[in-house]
């Protein structure tokens, strides 16, 4: 075969694969997924938004070709509107208390596929021991802005929980752990998830901090999805099972040093 015909050939053949890989992307049928600063499950920096629900999403686009499941950046406080609205199909790392079932919205939850939770931290000073979190009446708290916390009855409304427990909201656990280091606050409440990844790139931080033994909340993570949307909760909760079946799930929670 000389080398314009050899040329022709990869060419026609580049083609005919390219337009394979149209076709298939078009037979995909698109997933939007909704996530809001929520870390270590969604982090936004200069570089754009990434995390557990970014790595998720890359999983579950690598082990089945039917769903094309894409980000789709929302707010704490705007993710019911935007429900409603339909600007997202499906959102990891739910759960039903936070206000969806009390509401009635239009959705449906997978089994849950992780636990975690949200402790309190407060600066260690000597004689304060874990009774110091026992009740959080006259002290300065913090906590981010569109979170429900089991101490106010998963009650998220910034105006009243400013009036009924002095809480500051901030937008992010960084900001919230740094006010206490700070003596700007007297106690903060962060999932255990980002106070781990925190403490292991600021050790120091460790030594200053108290930990509470006991939880605000217990998370129970799900799936949420929506009603009428490109997928239902039965086809996501198998996916996710099969997720945890293979092991990828383990690694990546291993990875991001949650379990």
């Amino acid at each position: 075969m000389g080398l314009d015909r050899m040329i022709r050939f990869l060419l026609a053949f580049a083609m005919v694969l390219a337009g394979v890989w149209r076709t298939e992307a078009a037979a995909q049928i698109p997933v939007r997924v909704g996530g809001y600063e929520f870390p270590p499950f969604v982090e936004t920096d200069r570089d754009g938004p990434h995390g557990l629900t970014l790595r998720l999403i890359a999983l579950l686009n690598g082990v089945q070709g039917h769903y094309r499941f894409e980000f789709v950046p929302v707010s704490a406080r705007r993710r019911y509107g935007d429900l409603v609205e339909g600007r997202f199909d499906v959102m990891f790392f739910e759960n039903p208390q936070w206000e969806w079932r009390d509401q009635g919205f239009p959705v449906d939850f997978t089994k849950v596929f992780l636990q975690g939770g949200e402790v309190y931290i407060a600066l260690a000073q000597p004689g304060r021991g874990q009774d110091y979190f026992d009740d959080v009446a006259g002290k300065r708290l913090v906590g981010i802005l569109g979170y429900h916390y089991g101490f106010a009855g998963y009650d998220a409304d910034p105006e009243r929980l400013a009036r009924r427990f002095d809480l500051k909201l901030v937008s992010s656990h960084r900001s919230s752990i740094e006010m206490v280091l700070s003596g700007r606050r007297d106690m903060a409440v962060v999932t255990d998830a980002y106070l781990n990844a925190f403490l292991r790139a600021s050790p120091q931080a460790g030594e200053r901090l108290l930990i509470s033994r006991r939880m605000d909340q217990v998370y129970e993570h799900r799936v949420l999805v929506r009603r009428d949307g490109p997928i239902d909760a039965a086809v996501m909760d198998r996916l996710m099972t099969e997720l945890g079946q293979s092991g990828r799930l383990g690694d990546l929670w291993r990875e991001e040093g949650i379990r």
